[in-house]
């Protein structure tokens, strides 16, 4: 009894795959009777090259906030879960002694500013005398004799030009005291602006540590008294790595598919935006060379990422090539030591017929050359096909293999369990072709 329910669940299983393998089964037949066969028709379809990548996921922007060793006072401006746009204020760091040398150095510019004012006005002054009477000769007249006297100048001109020399002279020295204070100033605001320690990302606050103790923990040796985390939580970067062979194969801007074990019914689109020039090495040896490992980074470009994190384990599958052509199933094609080929079905007769294969997915491979839409290709699954033999295509009716799953089941039906045993049996029973053959026997 055990024979025949083996036997019967290997009918099925051949039925099973038979009956819905196909890609177009031929549903009407005849010619001369022969060897039954399956047929299928090429169809076009989308064929395309794939490499899949274990990766990570990484942040593309993240921001790292380190206290400064010779600044020891600092206010944290932000809150985890806080939105911060590029430049907004993240810490503010002590600038008590700044803000003293900022407040001389401003008083000093005033009073520079004051010099120079002064000494300018001095000019006007001694420029205005230049055209007044203080450089004009006066006269006395005698009273008795009525002759006129000639009085020297208050101030002559040279005189005048010699103030005004010396006028420019000290100008220009407070002109360069004034610049020199100006640039201090300059100076004492760019410490100050550096100690405002601002966002160069839009992003999200995920960690806040208000002593440089706590920030050491979980952040790495890189986050070294790390005060605050900055990061853009909706866009990641997946970071695998692909064989000597797939790099010559994978190229930037290549359409990427990702999956995830972690998020159910996960599913992202991306793209490769680097392959390395350079390898990692892998642990994996092949003889007694090493096989070289090439780091590849892809960007996730559409989907939903709120509930990934940086670390998840997922699954990128780079596609490298993609057009449309002419396929068949991979049961239809058949191999020697020449070449690949095919049966074609020819007025009941099988006739071989030599195909160029291209691209093969998953189910399919593609036909370059060697058939067209029009055959009928003979799927040859037991090998049993040869050129020029007589076949007979199948027939199939609504409800053949329904009723073939039926006759299995009656035989459960009448006492006997199911079989649950491995493929090669149970106490030294070996299954071949449906029949339990005892170890003694030869298989």
């Amino acid at each position: 009894m055990k024979k025949a329910i083996i036997g019967g669940v290997v009918v099925v299983s051949i039925a099973t795959f038979t009956y819905f393998g196909l890609s177009k089964a031929r549903e009407t037949g005849g010619g001369e009777a022969g060897y039954t066969v399956d047929l299928v028709t090429p169809m076009n379809e989308v064929m395309d090259s794939k490499v899949m990548v274990p990766g990570k996921l990484e942040l593309v922007d993240r921001q790292l906030v380190t206290e400064l060793a010779e600044h020891s006072g600092f206010e944290i401006l932000v809150d985890v879960g806080d939105e911060v746009e590029e430049g907004t204020p993240l810490v503010q760091y002590e600038t008590s002694e700044l803000d003293f040398e900022q407040q001389d150095v401003e008083l000093q510019i005033e009073k520079a500013n004051g010099v120079i004012a002064e000494l300018s006005k001095q000019e006007e002054d001694v420029k205005k005398r230049k055209n007044g009477p203080d450089v004009k000769p006066t006269y006395e007249t005698d009273e008795e004799t009525g002759e006129k006297t000639e009085i020297e100048p208050v101030v002559t001109v040279a005189e005048l030009d010699a103030e005004l020399a010396e006028l420019a002279a000290q100008k220009k020295e407070e002109a360069f005291e004034l610049t020199r204070l100006k640039n201090q100033l300059e100076s004492i605001k760019e410490q100050k602006a550096q100690l405002t320690v601002k966002s160069k990302i839009a992003g999200t606050v995920i960690k806040r540590n208000d002593t440089a103790e706590e920030s050491n923990e979980g952040l790495g040796e890189s986050a070294t008294n790390a005060l605050l985390e900055v990061a853009d939580t909706s866009q990641f970067t997946i970071t695998g790595n692909i064989s000597e062979q797939q790099s010559l194969e994978v190229e930037p801007g290549h359409p990427v598919m990702i999956t995830s074990d972690t998020v159910e019914d996960g599913f992202w689109e991306g793209e490769v935006v680097d392959v390395s020039y350079f390898p990692t090495e892998s642990d994996e040896f092949y003889g007694e060379s090493s096989s070289s490992q090439y780091p590849v980074t892809i960007k996730i470009t559409e989907g939903d990422t709120d509930k990934l994190r940086p670390g998840y384990q997922v699954y990128a599958e780079i596609i490298t090539m993609e057009h449309e052509g002419l396929a068949l199933p991979m049961e239809a094609i058949q191999y020697d030591e020449f070449s690949s080929f095919v049966y074609v079905y020819e007025d009941g007769i099988a006739v071989r017929r030599d195909v160029e294969i291209g691209i093969a997915t998953e189910y399919s491979i593609e036909i370059i050359e060697g058939v067209t839409e029009a055959d009928e290709v003979i799927l040859d699954y037991m090998g049993e096909v040869q050129d020029g033999m007589t076949v007979t295509p199948a027939v199939y009716e609504d409800g053949d293999f329904e009723e073939g799953l039926d006759g299995v089941d009656e035989q459960f039906e009448e006492g006997e369990e199911p079989l649950e045993a491995p493929i090669d049996g149970e106490e030294g029973e070996v299954i071949e072709g449906g029949e339990i053959i005892e170890e003694d026997d030869e298989v």
